[in-house]
């Protein structure tokens, strides 16, 4: 069967409400078996894709017939999605979904929007203790009833049929967000006043005549199992057909955005690289990629307004190439639509495959705008009015789509990545957060020859969270088992075959403690670590209640490990090496240019030897090197003094002592023949990195938070507590198989001390899968 005559997925995921009216009731129930007979009665009523699709299709050959004017056709459409908290309360199951650190979709859903705000840009005025739904602070929502319609009337029927049976059912409204498509000339614009809409994936099985050289993307991507495919490992069976939806309310502040429009432009116009009568909507369309009619600026560069003023007939269009515009001087790099979807524009060291890469990130989005236009000459149009948009989308997987534009795309600086200065992050929805952003973006533009000018713009948040939720939204049978009180399947081990209710979870294979060669963090994630144990290299994660477990708490069950440890072959830096013996950052050369430079140490043929290598801060962390293995004796001071060093084990820099008069201090550990021994050196920060010897060696009994240790084989900073209150705390790998946490104070004599009572452990959690 057509996913278009499909009656198990809902009708607004793929085939879209699209309706001028419509009203979102949070919900919050009470008594869980009135709640389950409420959703008995509900599920009839839920409009599925089947029913959708066929009325948009009959919709819009009426309006093709009628040359553009829209039909007196009209129907009103609910649909229902549940949070976690919703789930259980249905199912009387707490554990219903693992937590998972909330590292995969399932994960992210149980944990919730709030809880997850920071890393997606929802701080400062943004934080969840301002929100109107979905924090702490307000009253559980259990699910969000849609209701749509193209007619307000019937809207409002509905609604109050809708509210009065949650009411009977001693269900409580927690917060009723109204919608509704803004009057002529405004229609089908969100309130800066630019079409909405125009940039949704072409579905495979749901759209039937797409926009010429459009591509067409698998439902999978949408909707979990959408193609009978097998369910993501962790998946129940229940949740196929189903789909994880995000709904966001945002705050616009309409003159302020343009005010702020028209301030960067005088910028632009002092330093002459725009002509002086250059308009305020040719810089707004810039920034948005699509000029207020919806039309691209990358298929329309050359108009210096709105196109659709100087040819009515000039259309919406969603097939861009950006092949032709690397630099972004058409479409800035920045701009919303890039932000949002570079489509083949992305250069990542080289061009990423769109298919491969970028499909997989993107999302379906049903949005409506809420409150009156601003127009300060009419009632309630005035600039303290609450107005914006009330966002919607659907995905098969939150972390992955969602919340990875989110994160790496819209609000981070350094996306397109490699680029200096960075293009900065998105001006139409983020600017200047805390600790994410200065505003700052790059705006390129042709000073011929092929070269370009870069101008910095400065942009403030004029768009606001007001409130986010995590719901999934069920298929109809998966709504009809709950009505039952019941969930027909559980969590499958992979593949997406059904298992009974009984079904053990799978055993974790046993894990046993191991040398740590190397704990290399990265940059452009905090909290993420690649581990080097012999050949082999894998990558580890630790978020809050990890790092707990990994410090002061109990690691027995704690596993940090994402996917398969590779070999070290596979890294084109690593070519030759048989093992890592330390890794030591070059102290001015992080994050410069797209990459950070190091010093790795290796042993061959019973000698130690060390290389250059580089390491791209872009998505797949591509390495190099240059110049191949040279001897220890180029360090000529820092590895001299009484011994001199033939073999690096670890290197610690001086937290309070990196980038100190032109030169960064560190502690080095290093195998003596009388034992491991450390020293203190410095490397100056210029282009010959010139070594000294600061002090020469010390037995490791100075430390007395490594009392009991005879040789340290790696250090790893702990997240979130580098130089926290004039300390910072460090995990330490010793003896081939035991990890302590120490803290190390700022100031003279840095003065250290074991964090916690547990001493040493077996390092099994840093081999184990989270």
């Amino acid at each position: 069967m057509a996913l278009r005559d499909s009656t198990e997925i809902q009708g607004d995921i793929l085939a879209g409400f699209k309706k001028d009216h419509m009203t979102l009731l949070f919900l919050g129930f009470g008594d869980a078996a009135a709640a389950r007979s409420w959703l008995k009665d509900l599920v009839p009523q839920l409009a599925t894709t089947q029913q959708v699709a066929a009325f948009n299709a009959k919709f819009s050959e009426a309006r093709h017939n009628s040359m553009g004017s829209d039909p007196a056709m009209r129907a009103t459409w609910l649909g229902l999605s549940l949070t976690y908290p919703g789930l259980t309360q249905l199912t009387g199951k707490q554990d219903l979904l693992p937590e998972n650190e909330g590292i995969d979709a399932v994960g992210a859903f149980v944990q919730g929007a709030a809880r997850r705000a920071r890393p997606l840009g929802d701080v400062d005025d943004n934080k969840p203790g301002n929100w109107l739904f979905g924090a702490d602070h307000n009253q559980v929502t259990h699910a969000v009833l849609t209701v749509a319609a193209d007619d307000k009337d019937d809207h409002d029927k509905a609604l109050t049929r809708q509210t009065d049976a949650a009411t009977r059912a001693g269900i409580v409204i927690v917060h009723a967000q109204p919608g509704a498509t803004l009057p002529e000339p405004r229609r089908g614009k969100e309130h800066f006043g630019f079409k909405d809409g125009v940039s949704e994936p072409n579905v495979e099985g749901i759209e039937q005549k797409p926009e010429p050289g459009a591509r067409l993307l698998s439902a999978d991507f949408f909707v979990l199992g959408a193609t009978g495919s097998a369910l993501p490992e962790g998946v129940p069976e229940w949740m196929r057909n189903g789909s994880f939806q995000v709904v966001r309310r945002l705050g616009q502040d309409v003159p302020g955005w343009w005010a702020q429009v028209g301030t960067e432009l005088k910028k632009l116009k002092d330093a002459k690289v725009v002509g002086p009568k250059t308009s305020v909507e040719w810089l707004a369309s810039r920034l948005v990629g699509r000029w207020r009619c919806g039309a691209s600026v990358h298929n329309h560069p050359d108009a210096t307004r709105d196109p659709i003023i100087d040819n009515p007939s000039i259309k919406p269009d969603n097939v861009i190439s950006y092949t032709n515009d690397p630099n972004g001087v058409i479409t800035p790099l920045f701009s919303h639509l890039r932000k949002t979807n570079p489509r083949d524009g992305l250069i990542d060291g080289e061009p990423v495959d769109e298919k491969e890469f970028l499909d997989r990130r993107r999302i379906i989005r049903r949005g409506i705008p809420y409150g009156a236009p601003f127009d300060p000459a009419s009632p309630g149009g005035g600039p303290d009015e609450e107005r914006g948009l009330v966002f919607i989308c659907y995905q098969a997987d939150l972390v992955d789509q969602f919340e990875f534009m989110q994160r790496n795309w819209v609000n981070t600086p350094n996306f397109p990545p490699g680029r200096t200065p960075k293009p900065g992050p998105d001006p139409m929805v983020s600017g200047a957060l805390s600790k994410i952003g200065d505003g700052d973006v790059s705006f390129e533009t042709d000073a011929g020859g092929g070269k370009t000018t870069i101008t910095t713009l400065h942009f403030r948040p004029f768009v606001h969270t007001e409130g986010s939720l995590y719901a999934f939204t069920p298929s109809i049978s998966t709504l009809c088992s709950l009505g039952e009180g019941r969930l027909d399947g559980a969590a499958v081990a992979g593949g997406g075959q059904t298992t009974t209710e009984t079904q053990q979870p799978k055993p974790q294979p046993q894990v046993r403690p191991g040398p740590v060669d190397e704990i290399l963090p990265w940059l452009d994630v905090e909290g993420r670590y690649w581990v080097f144990s012999g050949n082999k290299v894998w990558v580890v994660g630790a978020v809050a209640e990890e790092v707990d477990q990994l410090t002061t708490g109990t690691d027995e069950a704690t596993g940090i490990v994402f996917g398969d440890p590779v070999d070290l072959s596979t890294w084109p830096a690593l070519q030759g090496v048989e093992r890592v013996d330390a890794i030591w950052p070059v102290p001015d050369e992080q994050s410069l240019n797209g990459e950070s430079s190091y010093w790795l140490f290796h042993t061959v043929n019973g000698t130690q030897v060390y290389r250059r290598i580089w390491i791209a801060l872009n998505s797949r962390h591509t390495s190099r090197t240059s110049g191949g293995d040279m001897p220890l004796t180029n360090w000529r001071t820092a590895f001299g003094g009484g011994t001199r060093v033939t073999h690096v084990d670890a290197v610690l820099r001086v937290p309070d002592m990196l980038h100190v008069n032109g030169k960064s201090q560190y502690w080095l550990f290093h195998t003596t023949p009388a034992g491991q021994r450390y020293r203190l050196v410095s490397v100056a920060e210029e282009p010959y990195h010139t070594d000294s010897l600061d002090r020469d060696d010390r037995d490791l009994a100075r430390w007395q938070s490594l009392n009991g240790v005879t040789k340290v084989d790696a250090f790893g900073f702990v997240v979130g507590k580098y130089q926290v209150g004039g300390k910072t705390w460090c995990w330490v790998q010793h003896d081939g198989g035991q990890y302590r946490t120490i803290s190390i104070a700022d100031g003279f004599g840095h003065q250290d001390t074991l964090v916690g009572d547990r001493g040493s452990r077996p390092n099994t959690p840093w081999f184990r899968r989270g």
